[in-house]
């Protein structure tokens, strides 16, 4: 009788040609014929998409529908003057966490802003990065029958709005300062 892991030419040691250990030889053919098969279907798209930059924004498709309006308070970015500094925050908390509190935030799921503040004015701003069709649209794929691949509503653009939730934030994440920056250095290398 052949010894576990022996080569030599007893029976129970002998390989079919092009099998591997301890599996069968038809699973590698059934394999194969699943890339075949799959190779020879006509996709309407390509998975995964390949990065494209675009100097414009793509029409969304209509099936993705906004239930709310994208950016309701947002506001225009302030005319700055040359002597006023900016107060830059990281403003940090839990997605989803007005739904399921800081539970995303243990795991290290985080949405993120930045705050402004002017010191000549005493304004505060935010800017978020918002999603166009809805959180739950841009984290989670659909599944449509007439696609092949998963299919993404997940569009989104910056929102710039006047003041800062202080309570929202140092409640439920992070309110820190980070910089401290000069309206020339911004006209310097930020504005063209």
């Amino acid at each position: 009788m052949a010894r576990a892991g022996d080569t030599g030419p007893g029976a129970e040691g002998q390989r079919r040609a092009g099998a591997a250990p301890g599996r069968a030889p038809g699973l590698w053919a059934l394999a194969l014929l699943w890339q075949v098969a799959a190779a020879g279907v006509p996709s309407r798209r390509q998975w995964p998409v390949p990065y494209k930059r675009f100097s414009f924004r793509p029409a969304p498709d209509p099936y993705c529908q906004a239930k709310y309006t994208f950016c309701p308070t947002g506001s225009p970015i302030p005319v700055m003057k040359g002597d006023d500094v900016i107060e830059v925050f990281r403003l940090q908390a839990p997605v989803w966490e007005f739904k399921y509190g800081d539970l995303l935030g243990h795991l290290k799921i985080m949405h993120d802003a930045i705050g402004f503040r002017s010191t000549l004015t005493g304004k505060n701003y935010t800017m978020e990065w918002y999603e166009l069709f809805q959180l739950g649209n841009c984290t989670f794929p659909h599944l449509r029958p007439e696609m092949n691949a998963p299919f993404w509503c997940n569009q989104g653009a910056a929102c710039f709005f006047e003041g800062i939730d202080d309570g929202h934030w140092k409640e439920n994440g992070t309110l820190v300062q980070v910089a401290t920056v000069s309206v020339f250095t911004i006209q310097k290398y930020l504005v063209p």
